[in-house]
């Protein structure tokens, strides 16, 4: 039987890249059309947009956050739900990178 990694029965993105004792790693690469599921951030984090034009946030609540993507832009998400999931509606390939700090919780005030 595999233990089960932290973080894997709530997956951030589609791929865990690196994992140590204080920071997680997770990249998020969606073709057109393709979404990742609801997931929700314990962990305070910080995005890194790579590519992508145009994703859809869809939000615990049912509401749905529209976001034109910026390859190059650093950003940290507080402006949502807590519990939320991502589908790229646009005509590009959707990839950024989340970087989750493991001593320091999520504050969604």
């Amino acid at each position: 039987m595999t233990e089960m990694r932290e973080g894997e029965h709530n997956p951030i993105g589609t791929e865990l890249l690196f994992e140590d004792d204080r920071v997680r790693v997770w990249q998020i690469v969606l073709d057109p059309g393709q979404e990742a599921g609801f997931h929700t951030h314990y962990l305070d984090y910080t995005t890194i947009t790579l590519e992508g034009d145009v994703v859809e946030r869809h939000n615990e609540d049912g509401t749905i956050d529209r976001n034109e993507v910026r390859p190059g832009r650093v950003g940290r998400w507080y402006q949502s739900t807590r519990r939320h999931g991502l589908r790229n509606v646009g005509a590009k390939r959707f990839r950024n990178v989340i970087v989750e700090l493991k001593d320091v919780p999520a504050n969604f005030q």
